[in-house]
């Protein structure tokens, strides 16, 4: 299958370069679990006005611990130690709920201005939130430059004042920065200053750490491939539960890439990553059961999982859930069904989502002949140098008149392609202190 036209490569695929830069919100916990401890807590926050007391009130009830799960009494308590104690973490782990539409509602904005608070006060994880802001473009207008510089300070090692020894820096601000580096984002690209920051983050623990230095071994970034050091990464990476190490586990043994192909092992993979609801290994999953790799081939099952990772915005499984419809594979024909699909997936830049689209609406199956876009479709393909698109073109061409050609060419220069970025839940949980 093509590869995107203009896509920047963020989410992990069988035949391109991935980076997770995902957020963290940190792992520590606090050992004050028991009833009578949380007591204790309340009667400090409430009597006292104890800020500190405030913010691990909340943290229990942000995470369930030792007491049920509320969010919105969570936000409540951070949002009391936040704004009346300027408390750095509660600024964070407030900032982490409105990111998340947790207990309160989504509102990017208003976690940018917390997140911004915190990291003032020199909070590594709120730096590490708010890069990781800037660098999606949530509620911030994408800036990889100011992504770079608070990952940065967030990274680095620190002084702890009060025991005199060096706090080591955040770990997933030192894979986010590394994903910068690698992929040459508010920086020229740097695979070796990449390497660097992803082996921190792996030495402290960081499953996305290890599954970026799988990604730099298998594919000889910056270091000679070494497909054994890359295989020992992504395992490490699978067992603390990462999907995209699962599902590039998995890709390894089904191409037999290096090792021999083994189909039951990738369809183990890529089942445990699917079911954890990533959209690239229910892609992959549904294309083994569509050709009977590994399990009996089964074009129901394949597309029910095909159709799910479209569901989600993948635009593989949206291109190829659209052939399925378009051919009657697994499910009744629909044309027009499945030129909504192709067309989900020409925006985001897949350039054969692009090519099927431009033939459909020329042939007129999906309703009326629609030469117009049937041009723009196979011309942005044209231009991303696909050959078949090259040979289709001059034949809707023919057809066109001038006014039709003129129009094309305005929706052409209009055309931003729009990936989808999907954002996977949150691995670690909030922090209850700095």
């Amino acid at each position: 299958m093509e590869l995107f036209r203009t896509i920047l490569i963020i989410c992990v695929g069988i035949s391109f370069l991935s980076c997770n830069t995902a957020r963290e919100n940190g792992n520590r916990t606090t050992n004050t679990n028991s009833k009578h401890e949380i007591n204790k807590l309340y009667e400090k926050a409430t009597k006292h006005n104890d800020y500190f007391s405030m913010v691990h009130l909340g943290w229990h009830y942000d995470t369930g611990t030792g007491i049920k799960q509320n969010p919105r009494e969570a936000a409540g308590w951070y949002r009391m130690a936040a704004e009346k104690g300027g408390h750095s973490m509660a600024q964070n782990n407030l900032g982490c709920l409105y990111r998340d539409g947790r207990g309160v509602i989504q509102d990017y904005k208003r976690a940018g201005a917390l997140f911004r608070l915190s990291s003032e006060q020199g909070n590594r994880h709120a730096k590490t939130n708010l890069g990781w802001l800037y660098e999606r473009g949530y509620g911030l207008e994408i800036n990889y430059t100011e992504s770079l510089r608070l990952y940065s300070e967030a990274a680095k090692e620190r002084k702890d004042f009060q025991t005199g020894k060096m706090s080591p820096g955040h770990p997933m601000a030192q894979n986010n920065l590394g994903c910068l580096y690698r992929d040459g984002k508010g920086t020229k690209p740097d695979p070796l200053t990449a390497i660097k920051w992803f082996r921190k983050a792996a030495e402290a623990g960081n499953s996305h750490g290890h599954y970026n230095l799988g990604i730099m071994y298998e594919r000889g970034l910056g270091i000679k491939t070494d497909m054994r050091k890359a295989l020992e990464h992504y395992e490490t990476s699978l067992k603390m539960g990462n999907v995209y190490a699962m599902n590039a586990v998995a890709s390894i043994f089904k191409n037999g890439k290096t090792v021999p192909q083994n189909h039951s092992l990738a369809l183990k993979y890529f089942t445990m990553a699917a079911e954890r609801g990533y959209s690239m290994a229910m892609y992959n999953l549904g294309i083994l059961h569509l050709e009977g790799n590994g399990v009996k081939k089964d074009s129901i099952t394949a597309i029910e999982w095909i159709s799910r990772a479209a569901g989600l915005g993948n635009a593989y499984a949206q291109a190829k859930y659209a052939w399925m419809l378009a051919s009657g594979i697994g499910i009744r024909q629909d044309y027009a069904k499945a030129a909504k699909w192709y067309e989900q997936a020409a925006e985001q830049g897949l350039v054969v989502a692009q090519i099927n689209l431009a033939t459909i609406l020329h042939a007129g199956v999906a309703g009326e002949k629609d030469l117009i876009s049937s041009y723009k479709w196979m011309k942005l393909a044209t231009d991303a140098g696909n050959k078949k698109a090259m040979a289709s073109l001059p034949i809707i061409i023919e057809e066109m008149n001038a006014d039709q050609k003129t129009k094309a060419s305005l929706l052409i220069s209009k055309f931003i392609a729009q990936p989808n970025i999907e954002e996977l839940a949150k691995e670690d949980a909030p922090l209850a202190e700095d």
